[in-house]
């Protein structure tokens, strides 16, 4: 008898997740009306009602799923829930009703990413804002270590790092590499972002594990309207990587001459030597980059080096 009373149960769960899956309201009803299944039942891969419902996104089965009780936060084999699923979609009208339901905004996916974190990688500005507005963790990293922030700044997601900064998220956290969002969005060129990072108040001089800073990047990169930011925001334009190179080092390795000016003008120390004890004007002048080394002795490189 327990047998069969428990084949009989497999068959119910099964059509009352395919009713939810095709959009069968009435057949929802009906199940729910009836009592006869577990609303939060899960497939062999961890799907419940609730996911199917948000995956094929018929908001009205969502509705009534909430009406009735379902976990809004139960999670399927990769580790989604029905908030990261309609996240994902750019669903937010299913989003809004699934945090007004009471969904959980913070919990993390197979790769440590929340609802957020997966908004502000696919650009959906509006859904964004709802988690902000809902109180969601600004600062969760996902399993390499990345913020919202930092995946905003090195996207180009200017609209959204200015939503988030507002917000009041950490603006100087390090990914696993080391990376702030001030160092990803120096590094790729996105000026407007590095403009919000200053002006919110960002640690201009964070070393990555390599020892790179925002400066370092932008100057190795070529990109002078940032290299220029953060001279006037204040860098330090003296600090070495793990090779003791600086930026000036690096900006006349990689032959950006406006660069180089531009970091001369700024006080940069132009005497550093690096590892292998060469200086700015030695590198130059090995690399036979005569308007560098002009530049540079100009700058009142000391007659020693």
């Amino acid at each position: 008898m327990d047998f069969l009373s428990n084949l009989f149960s497999k068959d119910k769960t099964h059509e009352f997740l395919e009713a939810c899956r095709l959009g069968l309201v009435e057949n929802v009803e009906k199940f729910l009306k009836n009592n006869k299944v577990d609303i939060n039942s899960q497939d062999e891969y961890g799907n419940t009602a609730l996911i199917f419902a948000t995956n094929m996104e018929y908001r009205n089965v969502i509705a009534l799923l909430i009406e009735n009780g379902v976990n809004l936060n139960i999670q399927e084999g990769d580790g989604d829930t029905a908030l990261i699923s309609a996240t994902k979609l750019g669903r937010g009208d299913i989003v809004e009703l699934l945090i007004k339901g009471g969904a959980d905004l913070n919990i993390q996916d197979k790769n440590g990413e929340t609802a957020l974190k997966i908004a502000v990688k696919l650009g959906y500005k509006d859904i964004v804002e709802l988690l902000i507005e809902d109180g969601a963790d600004l600062d969760v990293q996902d399993k390499n270590g990345k913020t919202a922030l930092i995946s905003a700044a090195g996207r180009g997601h200017t609209d959204i790092a200015e939503s988030l900064i507002e917000g009041g998220a950490d603006l100087n956290v390090q990914d696993k590499n080391g990376n702030t969002a001030l160092n990803d969005a120096a590094k790729k060129g996105h000026k407007g972002i590095v403009e919000l990072l200053i002006e919110g108040g960002a640690d201009l001089n964070v070393q990555d594990k390599n020892g790179n800073t925002a400066l370092i990047y932008a100057a190795d990169m070529g990109h002078e309207d940032i290299v220029k930011l953060l001279i006037e925001g204040d860098a330090d334009l003296n600090i070495q990587d793990h090779n003791g190179e600086t930026a000036l080092m690096f900006s006349t390795q990689t032959g950006h001459k406006d660069i180089v000016e531009l970091l001369i003008k700024g006080g940069a120390n132009l005497n550093i030597q690096e590892e292998n004890g060469d200086t700015a004007l030695e590198i130059a002048a090995k690399m036979r980059l005569k308007d560098i080394v002009e530049l540079l002795t100009k700058g009142g490189v000391s007659s020693g080096s």
